[in-house]
């Protein structure tokens, strides 16, 4: 009797601890520094970061563990709270992960979709503190599933409430701040107006030559900690940015005010379009205390596991002539390729080419400078051959190349392989992208039409001719690299490849991380002017706080530093390098450069000796000191310390030190003080 009663007890012992490891009601995954909460009502988790007690919650607006974006059964596109959905389930993995199951979610009107099952997965690994969220799978009957947004709203911010920011590499990088205050003049009008229309929502894509996001990392940090997601290597999901806005996009069809508080939160998107696709997921790090530099500093950790950092000193010690790049001056000179050939007004002949180079030196005094010419070919592109006999041909160009050499700078000629352009006599829809069915693909770009796989062939039939008869020691190919999509992958690898394989000095314009192993320069991973964020951000380097060791970068050429752009004017771009680490752009039409003078003078002066100083360097660190963000200081790791006032009024910072209008205080490597501001006069005649 004694021994059933203990048999009867242990199956009900092993039946309690069989349901517990397949179904639970709340899961807690716990290492000395995290503790993620997971609860099936709603499949939502919180974290508790233990060291600064920051606890992150789920969605404040509709507590949405995800929001799935889906065609109901009239074919109209909703968005669906898979909190609210008839049956959620938790599953215990091991000790540190659980899977969420979310079945047959619920429409707003009550109506049911039956038939879907979202299944999701929370890992947290106890040696290193992160917290890996992923989409393992998903599954529909009827009904067309489109991406779901998952984790949704979470790790967000409380405008005005937590004083942080949002942190998003868009090109070299922005912090948004969840704050108002201080908002100086007419900006604060625009701030408060964009954060309540939609230009403080919508969503970004990952490698992509627009607005996208040129790491695969963002996240948000208070005054007490940072989170930082890191997306999977290959793994392709959109950002969905929410900067101090209360939602009421949400709301406008009813005519209704959004009961919501303004918030900020970063959301990634996954498409689940198709059926059975691997879809990946962000793994989760928590920083006390963190900022903007430590979610960088914790990306350059990841960036040199993946195999897209490679350092500049590498760079080096393979080809000699990298050391050529440090403190040079960018110059694009237009000469109306490759929009247009000889181009009227624009066109200059290689023997005026080769004066501009001899002023650079001998009257500028420049001593490090790359030229790279615009308007050489006789043929638009991809066929950049052969050089323009009527500009002078192969001999006289050859002579303008030969004095770069002589004094130590680097020369390209443009190429591009990706354009093909209607107004070139000799269009050919040949190299075009085409579907399976013949019909032409990607016709709206001039500059990506050309088909990837080509791309290869078209810079095999006269590059190496080109190096060959000029004696070339770099090379400038555009566009192709400004992306880097899944299709094509392989043809622009393979392209990347070849270029790298001539050992020249090489630059590509835009450009993203995976060409980072190919390229020693990118020109313009700098700063989209008129994108919603450029109201309400500021501008951070992040771009540089992982690769500014790894990658030089200049400035962009269609918003180059002699130019007043959405980005600045003369003065604060060349503060923004010097504070970057990054190479002055001075881009002009030959009718232009005796006015570029005095810029190129004080680029020389000013920019040129801090990039040369620091351009192996590591960017240590970055800070703002002051309330408005105007005055800040950047630190590298060879000791260089820059400070810099981008804005027009002085500023006392920390030890009543003054920083004055677009003034800057360098203190040198080797201990020498550097300071000034560049002045505005008027002269009267």
């Amino acid at each position: 009797m004694k021994i059933t009663k203990k048999i009867t007890a242990l199956c009900i012992l092993t039946l309690i601890y069989c349901s517990a490891s397949f179904a639970q009601k709340t899961v807690t995954l716990e290492d000395n520094n995290i503790k993620v909460t997971v609860e099936n009502k709603t499949g939502n988790f919180t974290v508790t970061e233990k060291i600064s007690g920051q606890v992150w919650n789920p969605d404040p607006w509709e507590k949405a563990a995800g929001l799935l974006t889906l065609l109901d059964a009239k074919k109209n596109k909703q968005t669906v709270n898979i909190s609210n959905s008839k049956k959620i389930e938790l599953t215990k993995e091991g000790k540190n992960a659980v899977v969420i199951t979310f079945s047959n979610p619920v429409f707003n009107n009550g109506t049911v979709a039956n038939g879907i099952t979202i299944k999701t997965k929370l890992s947290l690994d106890s040696t290193s503190s992160k917290l890996r969220v992923e989409v393992v799978s998903y599954q529909s009957n009827t009904l067309k599933l489109i991406d779901l947004r998952y984790p949704s709203r979470h790790f967000s911010l409380k405008t005005d409430q937590d004083i942080g920011a949002a942190v998003i590499p868009q090109k070299q990088g922005v912090i948004c701040p969840s704050y108002i205050f201080p908002m100086n003049g007419g900006r604060f009008c625009k701030w408060d107006d964009t954060t309540y229309n939609s230009k403080s929502i919508g969503t970004l894509e990952l490698f992509n030559n627009g607005t996208g996001l040129s790491m695969p990392w963002w996240g948000t940090y208070n005054k007490k900690s940072a989170v930082v997601g890191i997306i999977d290597k290959d793994v392709r999901p959109k950002l969905f940015f929410n900067i101090n806005n209360n939602g009421q996009y949400l709301f406008n069809a009813q005519g209704k005010m959004s009961t919501y508080q303004r918030i900020q939160f970063l959301d990634p998107v996954w498409n689940i379009s198709k059926p059975n696709q691997i879809i990946g997921g962000i793994t989760y790090s928590f920083i006390p205390k963190g900022d903007y530099v430590d979610m960088a500093k914790e990306y350059r950790k990841e960036a040199k596991k993946r195999g897209h950092f490679v350092s500049l000193k590498d760079k080096l010690a393979r080809n000699p002539d990298v050391n050529k790049l440090p403190g040079s001056i960018y110059f694009g000179i237009y000469g109306g390729y490759p929009h247009y050939v000889n181009m009227p007004g624009m066109a200059f002949t290689f023997d005026e080419l080769k004066n501009v180079i001899t002023t650079i030196h001998d009257t500028l005094k420049v001593d490090n400078a790359f030229i790279h010419a615009w308007g050489t070919f006789s043929n638009y592109v991809p066929n950049n051959w052969p050089i323009s006999e009527e500009l002078g041909g192969v001999s006289k160009l050859k002579e303008a190349v030969d004095l770069t050499n002589k004094y130590g700078y680097l020369y390209s000629s443009y190429h591009s392989y990706s354009a093909l352009l209607e107004n070139d006599p000799d269009f050919s829809t040949e190299y075009m992208w085409k579907g399976e069915d013949g019909k032409l693909k990607q016709t709206n770009s001039r500059w990506g039409r050309v088909d990837a796989k080509y791309q290869l062939g078209l810079a095999k039939k006269h590059l190496t001719e080109e190096i060959k008869a000029l004696n070339l020691k770099a090379d400038i190919t555009d566009i192709t690299f400004a992306a880097y999509r899944e299709e094509g992958k392989e043809g622009r690898i393979a392209l990347a490849k070849y270029i790298d394989s001539l050992n020249l000095v090489n630059g590509t314009e835009h450009g993203q991380e995976a060409w980072i192993p190919y390229f020693d320069m990118f020109e313009g991973m700098t700063y989209l002017g008129t994108t919603p964020l450029s109201t309400i951000s500021k501008k951070a380097p992040l771009f540089s706080l992982v690769y500014h060791d790894a990658i030089a970068t200049f400035g962009k050429i269609q918003d180059p530093d002699n130019e007043v752009t959405d980005n600045g004017d003369f003065r604060i771009k060349s503060l923004r390098s010097i504070l970057f680490g990054r190479g002055t752009t001075i881009f002009f039409a030959p009718y232009e450069f005796n006015g570029m003078a005095d810029m190129i003078k004080m680029a020389n002066k000013l920019v040129s000796p801090i990039h040369k100083e620091t351009f192996y360097a590591e960017l240590a660190s970055h800070e703002y000191l002051s309330a408005d963000f105007k005055v800040q200081r950047s630190k590298f790791s060879n000791g260089t310390t820059v400070i810099v006032n981008v804005g027009p009024v002085s500023q006392k910072i920390e030890n009543n030190q003054i920083i004055p209008a677009f003034g800057y205080h360098i203190t040198r490597e080797n201990g020498e003080i550097n300071k000034g501001s560049f002045q505005v006069s008027l002269l009267q005649e």
